[in-house]
């Protein structure tokens, strides 16, 4: 009794640590940076705020001109590039400037945009060749023109296939379109894919369409790097770049030629500023000074009453976990036993961080799939709350405690480091509960904390031994990108081929009755061979104006600016 109570004070004091740090301005930071990926992948790393910013940039406060209805958004961070296939974040600027030919809606579903439907067997997209291919055909809608007057097209998709596909092409998801053999354009509106079989992630690529007519005659490389492009790009969509003013704010403005009809868009200008400071963007909305931004969990309470304003709780595809890493000599040593694993798992009380530490506004995650969809295993196992039962684990392991209190083995002393990423409040503080809890069975845990660019090249080497991180996953609930032996988005050196044949097996069927079992099975293994721990289902708390119509949050990867064409700004 007397141990649980020692642990829930130490629990505290870290809440109130946390939340006196985040009431307290932090100096100015340096121009934000790339992050790890987040964009519209379908495993993509969930995205951060960059360093605190001591307070709203000059240029935050953008008021109606000449009647115009300027939308104003408290966005959380600067983003690296607005090339949705290269940047390392979520899309949601650019997703207001660029179309592609499917996006997620608030009901977590696939739509079309540049296409008119999705192809399904059922309606005669989807034929089978008898030979193990699939012809997929995209009928796309008419009479759409990129921003600078040019007609999209047929070629335009197949040349966005054709740089994804390429080697060097840095798209996050680059290994989903490899399975396409062929893109055909029978005419100006028909796209036909040859498929090298059946992918259950078919319609969820494709979410950006690049313009073949400026990019044409560029090598990979070069694409990768135009900087006209990454800077400022030409879409299809219903706004148009105007302005990026480094450090404070991204503006567009209406697309008079949309092609979905004049009356959209409905307001004129979006700015979006930077905002990375947590505390810094909640006191911006609560004086009235944006229409919607993000905030945290444990912000919400301070923001609900707020006159002219609601926040909504969006249920969100991310979930929260707890990394380890055995690329190096070291993350070998000590991660690389399953049971020493299970003994760090089960020391960490993932129920107190959702309860006590978020305040309840999360719930504790079992596996990578949230309960809410159809493909989730609810009977797959449960890292159980024991340290006593991880102390014995590690024992066993010929962990055993040192001198000093910590355990040791071949003189190597049960200490790593967390890598944190500056400016997210909430992981950090995770991080912290951690190292407390595991404190108490004799392993020690230190904090190495980078800027965003800098935490992302690191990850991305391999050279870190654990992380408190969080995954999108997209709306099929695939997760081979992240845990495959070889996935893109694998950077824990963990490998079972078990695994890799339950996920890659999944992946090639569109019949539920197939992948269901498949994925139960996936979700189960994940937890026998200790790949990671889940910690929480996350949400995200968007602070909406009374002023702001037709705004449907999604939790899904693809971000809640899937609709931006109709939003309404009241006067």
């Amino acid at each position: 009794m007397q141990k649980k109570t020692i642990q829930f004070t130490m629990f505290v004091l870290i809440v109130l640590a946390m939340v006196m740090s985040a009431c307290t301005p932090a100096a100015p930071t340096a121009a934000p940076a790339a992050e790890e990926p987040a964009a519209a992948a379908p495993a993509a790393e969930e995205t951060v705020a960059e360093e605190p910013a001591a307070e709203a940039p000059a240029e935050a406060v953008v008021t109606e001109e000449g009647g115009k209805k300027i939308l104003r958004v408290a966005y959380t961070r600067e983003i690296d590039v607005l090339n949705a296939f290269t940047s390392q974040n979520l899309c949601d600027i650019e997703f207001t400037m660029v179309e592609g030919l499917i996006l997620t809606n608030d009901e977590n579903t696939y739509i079309p945009v540049l296409a008119k439907e999705i192809p399904t067997f059922e309606n005669g997209g989807i034929v089978d060749n008898g030979d193990g291919t699939y012809d997929m055909t995209w009928h796309l809608q008419e009479g759409v023109k990129w921003h600078d007057g040019e007609d999209f097209t047929s070629k335009d998709v197949c040349f966005t296939w054709d740089f994804v596909a390429s080697e060097g092409s840095e798209t996050y998801n680059r290994d989903e379109y490899l399975g396409i053999q062929d893109c055909q354009m029978p005419d100006d509106n028909t796209v036909v894919f040859t498929w090298d079989g059946l992918y259950g992630y078919y319609a969820g690529i494709f979410e950006a369409i690049l313009p073949e007519h400026i990019l044409a005659g560029m090598t990979t490389e070069e694409i990768v790097n135009y900087e006209p492009y990454n800077r400022s790009p030409i879409g299809t969509g219903p706004f148009q770049f105007a302005e990026w003013k480094a450090g404070e704010y991204i503006r567009v403005v209406k697309n008079e030629n949309y092609w979905r009809g004049d009356q959209y868009p409905m307001v004129d200008e979006i700015v979006f500023s930077f905002l990375p400071d947590d505390n810094t963007r909640l006191n911006a909305l609560k004086s009235g000074q944006y229409d919607i931004g993000e905030i945290q969990p444990l912000q919400v309470k301070e923001m609900e009453g707020v006159d002219g304003y609601q926040v909504e709780l969006i249920n969100s595809n991310v979930f929260y976990h707890f990394d380890t890493n055995v690329k190096t000599e070291k993350g070998q040593m000590l991660f690389g036993d399953v049971n020493v694993r299970k003994a760090l798992y089960g020391a960490i009380d993932r129920q107190a961080i959702a309860d006590q530490l978020m305040e309840g506004t999360v719930t504790v995650a079992n596996s990578p799939i949230n309960p809410s969809s159809p493909y989730y295993n609810a009977d797959v196992p449960v890292y159980v709350y024991d340290p006593e039962l991880s102390k014995a684990l590690l024992d066993e392991a010929g962990w055993v405690v040192g001198t000093d209190g910590i355990r040791e083995k071949d003189g190597q002393r049960f200490s790593f480091t967390i890598l944190n990423r500056a400016g997210k409040t909430d992981r950090i503080a995770i991080a912290q509960v951690i190292q407390a809890q595991l404190k108490q069975i004799g392993v020690e845990v230190e904090f190495e904390t980078l800027e965003s660019a800098a935490w992302t090249a690191q990850w991305r080497s391999g050279d870190w031994e654990a992380i408190v991180s969080g995954w999108f996953l997209p709306s099929d609930p695939s997760f081979t990108g992240i845990y495959a032996c070889e996935g893109p988005n694998n950077m824990t050196g963990f490998c079972d081929p078990e695994l890799d044949a339950i996920m890659e097996e999944s992946d090639k069927s569109f019949d539920f009755n197939v992948r269901k079992p498949l994925l139960d099975e996936a979700q189960v293994k994940l937890v026998e061979t200790a790949h990671t721990l889940p910690i929480y289902y996350s949400v995200t708390p968007m602070v909406v104006s009374d002023r702001l119509g037709n705004f449907k949050g999604s939790g899904t990867n693809f971000g809640s600016f899937w609709n931006v064409y109709e939003w309404t700004l009241a006067d």
